[in-house]
């Protein structure tokens, strides 16, 4: 890591080249502020059935130019740049073979109407206050139907994506930001389904800030090709890990809300990440049924060697739970999670036939704290590995089934260990307060290494810490 951008963070480079949930969202009314200054038919500049020839010719004459429903534009495939400000007005159908592509400079907008489509088509964002809205897409074609992001340092501002769905392709939404920056980026109210890579995927974010990714349902990610890191719900990542966490080498300013999800190996995956909030998450079937041989750890939520962050109001059914975990680099480890806040999380699983993950926590450095509060479980487990020096447990209720193991596990004492390094080893404190861990027949369930002689204070507990 830190050579060059393919190198950058878990994701390879892809060739194809804070509290943000309660702000006003656009939503409908984008569609309803087509240009009406000048708008015209492409089918009048159409000769020859050259269609790339026609969209060039009608950009130029036009401020909005539509594809009237009914229309199928076939071979769009090569590049057509839209003149800034100008609007395509979609109702009718785009087709390609996956090398063309919409290129929107500053102020342009893609509306799509209800029966409108681009089939491997991409949309290439490359300008500020651009809009995707209404749009349908699909195709395994391109390597992403959405591209943002571009191998020239500029600054793109305003980015509206809302109300598109995506179905049947490779990546929905992929955004490539080592060079470039975006800011107060909207992505909302979209459905994405059935794809191999990422529904959205923000890769090697460093300099963007103001990004909002909310509302959406992602179903069906099943990485079956083969490709490695493919097949994430919503993915972020930062560069080169580095556990003083320096801004400029983070994804950060970022909130993930009202997700719901199903049928994926993982949900919503954060890497050397600061600043962010993820809440409001409904999750099923986040199995390991999917993505098989795509590499890619099997959980509702997986952070990697994050700093500053909360995780709020996660409710998973029947699938594997959360990973907070080290960041890790050819088997170094680099980082470990610190600063953080989990609140309101569920777990409720039936007898299935995997031993799911249940909540697994990594975290130390002597300047930092976690707090865990309002934690159930059923059929999965808490553990804890490594200690921050303040750590916050309140209102736990774990259970897990006794051949499956302990359902509360602290391995606080890892010293001998390569990982001990991140330990706070003085003056820590260690505050338990109404904290339930049994089996299914209700049975004290826990597992402590120990505590050692530099614990601060311990508190409230119904089970006995070892030495004390």
């Amino acid at each position: 890591m830190g050579k060059h951008p393919q190198e950058l963070s878990r994701r390879h480079f892809l060739s194809a080249g804070s509290a943000l949930a309660a702000l006003p969202l656009l939503h409908s009314p984008l569609v309803r502020a087509v240009d009406t200054q000048k708008t015209v038919d492409v089918r009048d500049f159409n000769t020859g059935n050259d269609w790339i020839r026609a969209f060039k010719l009608a950009f130029a004459a036009g401020q909005t130019v539509e594809v009237p429903a009914g229309l199928v534009c076939e071979n769009i495939n090569a590049s057509i740049l839209m003149p800034p400000g100008k609007t395509l007005h979609l109702r009718g159908v785009l087709k390609g073979n996956g090398r063309g592509r919409f290129a929107l400079q500053d102020g342009c907008k893609i509306i799509g109407e209800p029966g409108s489509s681009l089939y491997n088509v991409m949309l290439d964002v490359r300008g500020s206050d651009c809009a995707i809205a209404g749009v349908t897409m699909s195709g395994y074609g391109p390597v992403t139907q959405i591209m943002i992001g571009s191998k020239k340092p500029r600054i793109m501002r305003n980015l509206t994506i809302d109300n598109i769905t995506i179905t049947k392709a490779n990546y929905g939404i992929l955004r490539q930001g080592y060079h470039d920056t975006v800011t107060h980026a909207r992505i909302t109210h979209s459905h994405f389904s059935h794809l191999q890579g990422d529904a959205i995927e923000w890769n090697v974010a460093i300099n963007d800030h103001d990004i909002l990714i909310s509302d959406h349902v992602i179903e069906h990610i099943d990485c079956t090709n083969g490709k490695i890191n493919w097949g994430i719900g919503i993915g972020l990542a930062g560069s080169t890990y580095d556990n003083s966490y320096p801004e400029d080498q983070a994804v950060k300013n970022f909130v993930v809300a009202n997700i719901t999800g199903s049928h994926c190996r993982q949900l919503v995956h954060v890497e050397n990440g600061k600043h962010f909030v993820i809440r409001n998450v409904k999750a099923r079937d986040i199995t390991p049924e999917y993505s098989k041989n795509a590499g890619i750890d099997n959980a509702t939520v997986a952070i990697y060697g994050c700093d500053n962050f909360i995780i709020d109001n996660i409710d998973m059914q029947n699938s594997a739970g959360m990973l907070i975990g080290y960041g890790v680099i050819k088997g170094n480890y680099l980082s470990i999670p610190q600063n953080f806040r989990l609140n309101n999380i569920h777990i409720n699983n039936g007898d299935l036939p995997w031993k799911l993950r249940g909540i697994q926590i990594s975290s130390g450095n002597a300047t930092s704290f976690v707090s865990i509060t309002n934690l159930t479980t059923r059929r999965a487990s808490l553990e804890f590995h490594n200690k921050p020096q303040h750590l916050f447990m309140r209102n736990i209720s774990v259970m897990q089934e006794a051949r499956r193991g302990p359902a509360l596990k602290l391995n606080f004492d890892l010293r001998k260990d390569v990982r001990g390094k991140f330990m706070a080893r003085d003056d820590t404190l260690l505050s338990l307060a109404n904290i339930k861990a049994v089996n299914e027949k209700g049975e004290s369930s826990v597992d402590i290494d120990r505590v050692d002689q530099h614990v601060a204070r311990v508190e409230g507990l119904n089970f006995k810490l070892p030495g004390r």
